[in-house]
């Protein structure tokens, strides 16, 4: 009820934007500060966030729960000169991709890593085909893993046994997350199979990071939430 009521929301929104506001004022002090030095010209400017704070939508505040309000974050990048102004990727981006993508502007040799690097989508030379955004939250009752192909978006349970209501969203006829296309939905069946595709997203993607979840992620039907 906390977060449901329209003079707290009013409240903690205004709040929040004030520190947007005055992290938007450091960030051109220091952008000034680079021209100032000559540096603008070879810096990589790479500007995001952790995590939204949900700010009342779905009635809750803070990050435990991967709707867009909490997972969906800014990612902005400037490197004059090199990335063109204006550019917009719109395929999938993730936190775990800045490793790799700095080594490639820096012209470093590439490490192991977790993620890959943004530069190709950056330059048009990749579509983006094939590219996910994973979350992760050590939760019993909520849905522990994230995974998005930038369109579908589906919440999953990290074990057989997690009480959590797992979730399939169409981001693009649904991108306030409002119908869950499995979970209590009498109309699930209809979902299966895309649901079957992003959980194989996730367990691929948990093979390749060679995460200890992956064997009670597998054992999980897609259909387990309660």
């Amino acid at each position: 009820a906390l977060y449901r009521d329209p003079q707290n929301i009013r409240q903690m929104t205004s709040i929040y934007y004030g520190m947007v506001a005055e992290i938007d004022d450091w960030v051109g002090k220091i952008l000034r500060h680079l021209d100032e030095l000559g540096l603008a010209q070879n810096t990589l400017v790479i500007y995001t966030s952790d995590h939204g704070e949900e700010l009342g939508d779905h009635g809750l505040h803070g990050k435990f729960v991967f709707y867009e309000g909490s997972t969906h974050v800014p990612l902005l990048m400037r490197l004059p000169g090199v990335i063109p102004a204006k550019t917009v990727v719109n395929a999938p981006a993730s936190h775990l991709d800045l490793f790799g993508t700095i080594l490639d502007y820096l012209h470093q040799p590439a490490r192991p890593t977790e993620g890959r690097s943004l530069r190709p989508l950056i330059e048009g030379k990749e579509n983006g085909a094939g590219r996910i955004a994973i979350s992760e939250w050590p939760a019993a009752q909520l849905p522990g893993f994230m995974v998005t192909d930038g369109r579908w978006k589906f919440l999953f349970g990290r074990n057989a046994t997690n009480k959590s209501l797992d979730a399939l969203y169409d981001l693009q006829t649904d991108p306030q997350e409002l119908t869950n296309l499995i979970g209590r939905n009498p109309d699930r069946e209809k979902h299966r199979a895309e649901a079957t595709r992003m959980k194989g997203l996730l367990t691929d993607w948990l093979v390749r990071v060679k995460s200890p979840l992956l064997e009670t992620v597998k054992a999980r039907p897609v259909f387990a939430g309660r």
